[in-house]
């Protein structure tokens, strides 16, 4: 068989094998690999005509190195090294198997494929080179939580991470890296080391070329990474797919980011000290671009579709049919970026802020950047002024209630009160018991989307919140009574003893255990159940039991909240009064100051300049909803507002609550008047045209189909 024969049969075999590896272990590890079309349309805006040592840091089965070398070849050159790292065995050596078959082919001089964790120095010290030309890689999008016993749990990757940084950099640029490393969420998936340590093995010049979901644009765990791109590399494309995207599963649309790495003369200079930024290139790819095996084979219907598309991207002339190509502002990035960041620790660190203590800062008082998103929704040559974070008007975002186990905390009414008691119904994990219990113990709650417009038009939901903290198992009462004194000086009053039928329900969910793959693991043991406990030591504190939820706050009884997943475009809706909880399946609102009534958020955020914010910031999913979390609420910037702009506010919100039809117009002229000051009521009005426009537009656009392209 020759060479080339044997490349051909080893790519055909590669999603067979893919599709061999068990379904749980590519769960675990992320092993949803690339492909060839979308690694060489990466590869061909990646790689310089002067690389040629490319490197995958999370290899998987081999598809981006294959299309770096295919990339190469198209061009008439030869790589030197095409070397990767993958973490299992049966992976790994089925890569070995395909760079041999490359190598055999003249597409690389040498080839290296290590097997073992990317984040463990002695492999990365194994690689014998201070950085390469082009790393590419697809980082594994998967919680540390499901990873056990091969070298990625969070402080194993972070002390392998910063142990690199030790032996890979020197002096301030060691110290802007491990500010970085260090600085990094712990709740951050495994993609954010990744990337981490798919920079740091770029050589100063050359490229890091990555597949990313699009949540690294909006997530908070991602900010590092954002701030990355910026202060040590210049970002140069992001490619974007659009619905229904590249990769049939994913449950998130999919960028392409293609960045160039700085020297370290010029990545020691802070951000705000080099404006102004380069412009980046966004490219918004479409299925109707696609033809042949190519991604963009019928936007360019040539021999060599990805490099005539990377001709055109780096060109920027002309159009073409299914891509749209506009500018990308790093300095409008940037100042998004800051205001973000102003508090973190590791910002502070990394910049070598001295200026951002809360209560000094004169960062408070700077009007809030426009995010890229919005400013794409408004006419073109549209100046916003006088705007303000949420956070600053003091207007608080985060999402509802997270019980840790649904199934024993929310109940369902199942009859009418009986004097003090009520019937509720279990859920299924009990076999829907009905059980009587003191209506004091119960709160309504509002759980599932599905129940909004019942409780838009009045009706109480009929699920109820289990709330036991007023109330002991007999057997805990004597903790209780010890306790009595801190009782009293905290002045609560201690719990009651249950009545014996809610009593047998709280001992029978004591011994249940929900997941049939550990049965030994009961209710109270789940992560986000036993943290409810709390042991007086001191004898100032009282006890709490696994049985109680957390005391209420704001973010559980918000006045305004919105679902998480949105099918249409992004919508609040009003709490009651007094309010009801609100589920962590919607991200809640309120506001600290007076001013801000329930009803001046209500129409605030109904207004189409709010819905356009929201609707550019949320992250569009793979079957065509929008995921809307506090996170991205927080990036909504608001007009500054005085008292009586807030009273004038209020009172169309009621408007809009009593089904008033002129009400939603007037909160659109009102709140654009006070973001666009000096407009006229007919240029208002085209504004508000057009941002409609653009929303129905988004919106439409997420949510069509592969038949509809």
């Amino acid at each position: 068989m020759r060479a080339t024969d044997a490349v051909r049969a080893i790519r055909s075999s590669a999603r067979s094998f893919e599709e061999s590896l068990p379904q749980a272990q590519r769960k675990r590890l992320g092993q949803f690999f690339t492909g060839l079309p979308l690694g060489a349309l990466l590869a061909h805006l990646a790689l310089d005509s002067g690389a040629r040592t490319v490197i995958d840091p999370m290899a998987g089965h081999g598809d981006l190195l294959d299309a770096a070398a295919l990339t190469a070849l198209a061009r008439g050159t030869r790589l030197n090294r095409l070397d990767g790292i993958e973490l299992d065995p049966e992976t790994a050596a089925f890569c070995g198997r395909r760079m041999a078959a490359l190598h055999a082919d003249d597409a690389a001089d040498n080839s290296h494929i290590l097997t073992g964790s990317a984040f463990d120095p002695a492999t990365i010290a194994a690689l014998h080179t201070p950085g390469y030309d082009l790393v590419i890689t697809n980082p594994p999008y998967v919680r540390y939580q499901s990873q056990t016993g091969n070298g990625a749990g969070v402080g194993d990757v972070r002390r392998g991470l910063s142990a690199i940084v030790d032996a890979r950099m020197t002096g301030g640029e060691r110290t802007l890296w491990q500010a970085l490393v260090n600085g990094y969420s712990g709740l951050a998936d495994l993609s954010v080391p990744a990337w981490l340590l798919s920079a740091l093995l770029t050589r100063p010049g050359g490229r890091l070329a990555l597949v990313v979901p699009a949540t690294w644009r909006s997530r908070d765990y991602a900010d590092v990474v954002r701030y990355l791109l910026l202060r040590a590399f210049r970002l140069e494309y992001i490619v974007a797919d659009t619905q229904p995207g590249w990769f049939s599963d994913a449950l998130v649309r999919t960028h392409l980011v293609i960045a160039r790495r700085l020297s370290w003369d010029e990545a020691q200079m802070p951000v705000p000290a080099r404006s102004p930024l380069p412009t980046a290139t966004w490219l918004q790819v479409a299925p109707a671009a696609a033809g042949g095996e190519s991604l963009v084979g019928g936007a360019f219907p040539g021999a060599e579709p990805e490099q005539d598309f990377a001709a055109w991207a780096g060109a920027a002339n002309g159009e073409v049919p299914g891509i749209e190509r506009r500018p990308f502002a790093l300095d409008e990035e940037w100042h998004t970026l800051e205001q973000r960041l102003a508090h973190k620790g590791w910002f502070q660190k990394a910049e070598n802020r001295r200026d951002t203590l809360p209560l000094f800062s004169a960062r408070n008082a700077r009007p809030a950047a426009i995010p890229e998103g919005l400013r794409d929704m408004l006419p073109p040559g549209t100046a916003p002024a006088h705007l303000q974070t949420l956070e600053q008007a003091g207007i608080r975002v985060s999402q509802g209630l997270r019980s840790g186990c649904n199934r024993f905390f929310y109940v369902t009414l199942a009859g009418d009160e009986e004097g003090e008691t009520v019937t509720v119904e279990a859920s299924d994990s009990f076999q829907n018991i009905q059980v009587r219990v003191p209506v004091a113990a119960l709160r309504p709650v509002l759980h599932r989307q599905a129940d909004m417009q019942a409780f838009a038009d009045g009706r109480v939901p009929a699920t109820r919140a289990l709330d036991l903290f007023d109330w002991v198992l007999p057997e805990d009462q004597p903790l209780v009574a010890e306790a009595a004194e801190a009782y009293r000086k905290l002045r609560v009053s201690a719990p009651r003893v249950m009545p014996p039928e809610l009593a047998s329900f709280v001992r029978l969910a004591a011994r249940t255990a929900l997941d049939p793959k550990e049965p030994a693991r009961f209710i109270p043991d789940l992560t986000a159940v036993r943290t409810n406990v709390r042991r007086p030591a001191n004898g100032r504190d009282v006890p709490r039991f696994w049985y109680m939820l957390p005391a209420f706050t704001a973010r559980h009884l918000p006045a305004i909240f919105t679902p998480r997943i949105n099918h249409g475009t992004p919508a609040v809706a009003l709490n009651t009064q007094p309010p009801v909880l609100i589920d962590a399946n919607f991200s809640t609102l309120w506001a600290e100051q007076r001013q801000w009534t329930a009803h001046a958020l209500y129409a605030l955020f109904h207004s189409s300049w709010c819905r356009a914010a929201m609707e550019a910031a949320g992250t569009p999913l793979g079957g065509g909803a929008l995921k809307l979390e506090a996170t991205h609420i927080r990036q909504v910037p608001i007009p500054v507002l005085s008292d009586r702009d807030c009273e004038r506010l209020a009172a169309l919100g009621q408007q809009l609550a009593a089904g008033v039809p002129s009400a939603l117009h007037q909160i659109d002229m009102f709140i654009l008047a006070a973001s666009l000051p000096g407009m006229n009521e007919n240029d208002l009005k085209d504004v508000a045209r057009h941002i409609d426009t653009r929303l129905e537009a988004a919106c439409a656009a997420r949510q069509r189909t592969v038949h509809d392209s």
